[in-house]
């Protein structure tokens, strides 16, 4: 089964939801593709990542711009939209980093809010945002997708588990610094060949309020961890095509996951 992805790379505008979407509209126009089967954007494309201001862009799950706009490119595109994230609550709860996505018809179908939120060096999104409480596998007409946002990346165990669970696709939507930008393509790699699936990131690039500089470097990389596509720091929708057929074949010649022991015994001396 080929694939067609459609990955955004942006400089998010902070806090200019309404800027932000036209943005990302303009930038999938100018890809003159007509269709595709995912569309894949940004961590917290809408608003940038400044943490002491997340709350005060926070918009309500059933009625949001960012909602509304990924429910348009997906019947667009008729398309499948993992629609990177934004700074949501829903009813009474905790504001969280929430991915919404849709199918083809432009149906909400799923949400994902950040397992692991982020901490260094003064950094502290959990001092303002509620942390996720459980992975998402998305069951598609393409196959199953892991979804994963930003700093998950660090945390191998989450991965497996999508592995062990059938994932054909892990995808990371991520707002990463520039100065851990290697440290983001070793983890990408790592994470495609330990579970052998095509791993999908969508990163911010550019700036916030000079303060934050991101990496950009989104990517396209297959099961045995060689890139696809990437992209260096430029704004730009990627197009291309990857095949499951052929991943699926390598898995049976290269039988990591099956060879693996449900659990493993350390000896200490």
């Amino acid at each position: 089964m080929k694939i067609k992805l459609l990955v955004v790379q942006l400089e998010a505008i902070a806090g200019d939801i309404q800027g932000n979407i036209n943005k990302a509209e303009k930038l999938l126009s100018e890809s003159n593709c007509i269709s595709a089967d995912l569309i894949l954007l940004p961590e917290l494309w809408t608003i940038g990542w400044d943490c002491e201001h997340f709350n005060e862009f926070c918009e309500s799950i059933t009625a949001s711009k960012f909602a509304e706009f990924l429910k348009r490119i997906a019947i667009k595109y008729n398309a499948n939209v993992i629609g990177g994230s934004s700074i949501l609550r829903k009813n009474n709860e905790k504001d969280r980093n929430t991915s919404l996505i849709y199918n083809r018809k432009g149906k909400l179908v799923a949400t994902y809010d950040k397992y692991h939120l982020f901490s260094h060096r003064g950094e502290s999104e959990g001092t303002f945002l509620e942390e996720g409480t459980n992975g998402l596998l998305l069951n598609t007409d393409i196959g199953k997708i892991g979804v994963s946002i930003c700093y998950d990346i660090r945390f191998p165990e989450l991965f497996r588990m999508y592995a062990f669970n059938g994932a054909d696709i892990i995808v990371n939507m991520a707002a990463w610094p520039q100065s851990f930008a290697n440290e983001y393509d070793t983890l990408a790699k790592a994470r495609a060949i330990e579970n052998q699936t095509y791993f999908i990131s969508s990163c911010l690039t550019g700036k916030i309020n000079d303060m934050y500089n991101f990496s950009g470097n989104s990517q396209i990389i297959d099961y045995r961890g060689k890139t696809v596509i990437k992209l260096d720091y430029e704004e730009k929708v990627i197009s291309a095509e990857i095949d499951l057929d052929e991943m699926r074949l390598y898995r049976q010649q290269m039988p990591i996951l099956s060879d693996t022991k449900a659990q493993y015994k350390i000896m200490e001396k």
